[in-house]
């Protein structure tokens, strides 16, 4: 159930009790973070709502702001409970449990605001000792790990609300609907937060269309770290409703040592499709199925894809960087220096050998860059070395110059030579320094969104397994590029 959380002066309750009516399932008064207390206030604004509500007055050591000891709280709350709410939220361990009306029913919780228990199994037994409707675990998520964990655990039990606070912890808000969970808590706005890693109200529906989730929704996720500044959730949740598809897509921060783990957990959970970005394209073969004999031949994989309960990997990043930079004109015969030796380097730097070109990698590193050069039958050199080489196409696959950074730059702008065309893989900014100082010295240049609108129309194309229209993608990503 979608809830509401209600704090404040008494205007500022009685302001989100109305504008919450609309789309909340439930209201919980956070009697706790009210500036009256008082059963007189408390009732006036309890006979303002519509929707079921929920009495919480929190002690200190569970996060709230209640300051009395245990004995006024229990007073408080018992005189509180004589208005009748229809839930009232207690600390599983409290002591005048037997004391609650018959007509108030129970949501038993437990907060941890350091980790999330490795055993919830041994935790929700020992909760259950206090009678509920609702068992609520709310929990701090050290990593995306605890919060597959948590959306596994309440897909287990219909009476469970399981939710991570932090950053790692938001898709068990935002996958409440899929799994299951008893309660979803969202603010009106970001700054109605209670919790760290809350996602407002405007966002669930807007971004995620939370309304329409349910048991059949399919998930689709990024993986990598960092993922904060992708714009995945925004262009592919939109692409999604607009292909008139049940399903989801949310950002999951994963490190190279969860990524084992994760494969164990997710394949307990309806996901159907994954991005992959950095640092893991070059991880992911070790755990699937079977591989595109293309991300096999490159060794990087951006693309994972469910079919007939296998785990398929594919690289779309290739075909869509090429893409893009042939539609300036063929690469056939053309030399193309690419700066960078990771995933995306790779990926490029096949498909250009394959449509005819010539490679060279300049990279820091330069032993890195010499090991794929030599995979691709190039030439390996330093970046320092760029000025001096002539090539026809400049392509950057690092973050170097990828926001909030955006007066840096990979190369010096002597080593950016007149006329030869530049491409940026980076897609915010939509213009990098690097693309404003080549546009500059009258050179073509490539954004990386168009690289961005190529390979995600290559994924969806997979994961739906049909064709699709590339102009109505192509345009429904584009307004989402800053």
């Amino acid at each position: 159930m979608l809830t509401v959380v209600v704090q404040g002066s008494f205007e500022e309750a009685r302001k989100t009790i109305q504008a919450a009516q609309k789309d909340a399932e439930v209201i919980e008064f956070r009697i706790d973070l009210f500036e009256k207390k008082d059963p007189t206030h408390v009732g006036k604004l309890l006979h303002l709502s519509k929707v079921p509500v929920i009495f919480t007055l929190r002690r200190k050591n569970q996060g709230g702001e209640y300051r009395g000891n245990e004995r006024e709280r229990e007073g408080a709350l018992l005189e509180l409970l004589k208005l009748k709410p229809t839930y009232v939220d207690l600390e599983y361990d409290v002591s005048f449990r037997d004391q609650i009306p018959q007509d108030v029913k129970v949501i038993a919780s437990y907060h941890n605001f350091e980790k999330t228990p490795e055993d919830l199994s041994t935790l929700y037994k020992n909760m259950q000792a206090l009678n509920a409707t609702i068992y609520k675990l709310a929990t701090h998520a050290q990593s995306s790990l605890d919060a597959l964990r948590m959306l596994l655990f309440v897909n287990e039990h219909a009476d469970v609300a399981g939710m991570c606070m932090g950053e790692k912890g938001m898709i068990t808000r935002i996958l409440a609907p899929i799994v299951g969970n008893a309660l979803t808590y969202a603010p009106l706005s970001k700054e109605g937060e209670t919790a760290p890693g809350q996602v407002s109200l405007p966002t669930l529906r807007e971004i995620y269309h939370f309304e329409k989730l349910n048991h059949q929704t399919k998930i689709y996720a990024l993986i990598g770290n960092p993922v904060d500044k992708s714009i995945g959730h925004l262009c592919h949740n939109q692409v999604f409703r607009s292909l008139k598809e049940d399903a989801v897509y949310v950002k999951i921060p994963l490190t190279p040592q969860e990524v084992p783990l994760f494969f164990k957990l997710m394949k307990k959970l309806p996901f159907e499709g994954f991005s992959v970005t950095m640092p893991l394209k070059e991880q992911m073969a070790l755990h699937l199925d079977a591989l595109d004999p293309k991300a096999k031949q490159i060794g990087a994989i951006n693309t994972l894809v469910k079919r007939e309960g296998k785990w398929w990997g594919y690289n779309t990043d290739a075909g869509g960087a090429l893409d893009a930079i042939e539609r300036k004109g063929s690469v056939s015969g053309k030399t193309l220096l690419i700066i960078g030796a990771g995933g995306a380097a790779k990926a490029i730097a096949y498909e250009g050998l394959q449509r005819g070109g010539r490679i060279i990698i300049a990279n820091r590193t330069m032993k890195k860059g010499e090991i794929l050069a030599k995979e691709v039958k190039g030439k390996g050199i330093g970046i320092p070395s760029i000025a001096s080489e002539t090539y026809d196409i400049l392509i950057n696959t690092t973050s170097v110059g990828m926001a909030p950074d955006l007066s840096a730059i990979p190369v010096p702008p002597e080593a950016i030579h007149e006329n030869a065309l530049v491409f940026d893989a980076i897609f915010n900014p939509k213009e990098t320094r690097l693309l404003n100082i080549a546009k500059n010295k009258g050179c073509p240049t490539v954004c990386g969104y168009e690289m961005y609108a190529y390979q995600a129309f290559k994924q969806f194309e997979l994961w739906l397994d049909r064709p699709l229209d590339r102009l109505k993608i192509f345009q429904i990503i584009e307004n989402y590029v800053i």
